[in-house]
C-alpha cells in the first residue's frame, strides 16, 4: 500500500489564502485607499467651510460688530476724507474670538459620517455611486489662523464701497481608522461694509490689510 500525502492539499490552500491576502492588500492600497482619502478630503472641506461661516456669523451677532466699530473715517470741515483708521483693538478682539470658537468646534470630537458606495470604492465609471453605502465616521481637528482684508470699489459718482472681510485659513486633519488626510481650507467672510461719500485718498484705497 502506498503512503497517503496529507500535507500537500493543506499547503496548497494556505498558499491560495496567502495569494488572496496579497491581492486584497494591493487592491486596498491602489484602489480603495485613494477613493476613501478623496471622499474624506471633500467631506472635511465642506464641513469646515460651513462651520467657519456659521461661527463668524454667530460671533458677529453676539458682539454686535458693524463698520463703525471696526473703522473710523475722519473728515475735515469741508467734508473731505482725511483718514480711514482701523480700530485694531476691536479687530484683534473679534479675530481672537472667532479663532477660539472655530478651534473649539473642530476639537469637540463630534465628527461627521459620510457614506461611500461599494461601487465607488471598486473604482471605474460603470459602478460609480452604485451599491449599498459603507458609513465612514470622520473626526476633525485642525489649526486656524485669520486676518482681515479690505477692498475699495467704486459705487457711483464720488462714492466708494468699502468692504471688510475676515479671511480664515484652517489646516484640517481628518482621521479615520487607517487613514489620515490634511486639507487646507480658505474662506472669506464679509464682516462689514459701507458706502463712503467723497474721494478716498489713493494711499488708503490701496490698503488691503488693516
Amino acid at each position: 500500500m502506498g503512503r497517503r500525502r496529507y500535507g500537500r492539499p493543506r499547503y496548497g490552500r494556505l498558499f491560495l489564502l496567502f495569494l488572496l491576502f496579497i491581492l486584497l492588500i494591493v487592491l486596498f492600497n491602489f484602489q480603495i485607499k485613494p477613493v476613501v482619502e478623496s471622499v474624506t478630503e471633500n467631506a472635511s472641506k465642506i464641513k469646515s467651510v460651513n462651520l467657519i461661516n456659521d461661527v463668524v456669523l454667530d460671533e458677529l451677532d453676539q458682539n454686535s460688530v458693524d463698520y463703525g466699530s471696526l473703522v473710523t473715517v475722519s473728515r475735515n470741515s469741508e467734508g473731505d476724507i482725511l483718514s480711514i483708521t482701523a480700530n485694531m483693538v476691536s479687530m484683534n478682539r473679534f479675530k481672537s474670538k472667532v479663532i477660539r470658537h472655530i478651534q473649539k468646534e473642530l476639537g469637540d470630537g463630534s465628527g461627521i459620517t459620510v457614506g461611500v458606495s461599494i461601487g465607488t470604492l471598486m473604482g471605474g465609471d460603470i459602478f460609480h455611486g452604485r451599491g449599498p453605502k459603507i458609513p465612514l465616521r470622520l473626526t476633525l481637528s485642525g489649526n486656524v489662523t485669520a486676518d482681515f482684508k479690505s477692498t475699495f470699489q467704486s459705487a457711483g459718482i464720488n462714492q466708494t464701497r468699502h468692504q471688510i472681510y475676515l479671511n480664515v485659513h484652517a489646516s484640517v486633519y481628518s482621521f479615520l481608522p487607517g487613514f489620515h488626510t490634511t486639507t487646507d481650507v480658505n474662506t472669506n467672510v464679509l464682516i462689514a461694509e459701507t458706502v463712503i461719500v467723497g474721494s478716498v485718498p489713493e494711499f488708503f484705497a490701496s490698503v488691503k490689510q488693516p
